[in-house]
C-alpha cells in the first residue's frame, strides 16, 4: 500500500516579484516497505501524482481529493482506493457543535472503530484481518445505517449534512481496510511526514522555475 497526501511550500520564481505556491506530496510505503519518499510539483494538479503512480498497482490511501478519482475509475490502471477514516470523523467532529444530538452517536460508533484498531495493531495481517472481519465490520454496519437514518434529518448544506454525505459517499473506500491486513483505518502517518515539512526543509530552501 501506498499513502500520500500533499501540503504547499513557497517557490522561488525569477519571473515573478514573490514567492508563489507549490506543492510538496509525500509516498508512504506500508509496513512492509518504510519508505517515504517527497515529490515537488509547481501546482496540485493531477499530473503530479499521476505521473509519480504511473507504474504502480495496488491500494492507494488518500483523502477525498478529486485529482484521485480518475485513477480509480478505470479498473484497467489497477489502483484501488483507501479512504481515510480520520477525514470522515474531522467532518463529524467540527458538526458536533451545532449538531451534538446527530454527531455525538456517530462519533461514538467511530470511536469504537479505533478502539479495534489498537487492538488489532500489534497482530499480524491475518489475525487483524479476523479481527476486522469479527468486530469491525459490525460496526461499520452500524455507522452506515445511522447515517443513513439522520441524512434525511439534517440540512445537506450544514456542518452535520456535510459530514454525512463525505461518509457515505467514500463509503466503500472507508471500509477498505477492512478487506486486507495490512491496511491501515486512515492516513495519519501519511500526514505526519508532512506536519513538519518547512522544518525538515533548509532555510534557505526553495525550488527555483526559471
Amino acid at each position: 500500500m501506498i499513502g500520500t497526501d500533499d501540503t504547499s511550500v513557497k517557490v522561488l520564481d525569477i519571473k515573478l516579484p514573490f514567492a508563489r505556491t507549490g506543492r510538496i506530496w509525500p509516498y508512504c510505503g506500508d509496513k512492509a516497505h518504510p519508505v517515504i519518499v517527497y515529490d515537488y510539483t509547481a501546482t496540485r494538479g493531477r499530473a503530479g501524482p499521476e505521473a509519480f503512480l504511473k507504474d504502480y498497482r495496488g491500494y492507494l490511501q488518500a483523502d477525498a481529493y478529486g485529482g484521485y478519482d480518475a485513477f480509480f475509475k478505470d479498473p484497467a490502471r489497477g489502483l484501488i482506493e483507501v479512504a481515510c477514516f480520520a477525514h470522515a470523523r474531522r467532518y463529524l467532529y467540527k458538526a458536533l457543535e451545532s449538531d451534538q444530538a446527530h454527531m455525538g452517536p456517530a462519533l461514538l460508533l467511530v470511536a469504537q472503530l479505533y478502539h479495534v484498531e489498537q487492538q488489532a495493531r500489534p497482530m499480524a495481517p491475518a489475525d487483524r484481518l479476523q479481527l476486522g472481519q469479527r468486530q469491525s465490520r459490525p460496526i461499520l454496519g452500524k455507522l452506515r445505517d445511522y447515517l443513513e437514518e439522520i441524512q434525511a434529518e439534517v440540512l445537506p448544506k450544514s456542518p452535520a449534512g456535510r459530514a454525512v454525505s463525505y461518509a457515505l459517499k467514500n463509503w466503500t473506500a472507508l471500509n477498505r481496510y477492512c478487506d486486507d491486513g495490512d491496511l491501515e483505518i486512515d492516513n495519519n502517518a501519511t500526514e505526519r511526514s508532512i506536519r513538519g515539512i518547512a522544518e525538515l526543509l533548509p532555510h534557505n530552501w526553495a525550488p527555483t522555475q526559471a
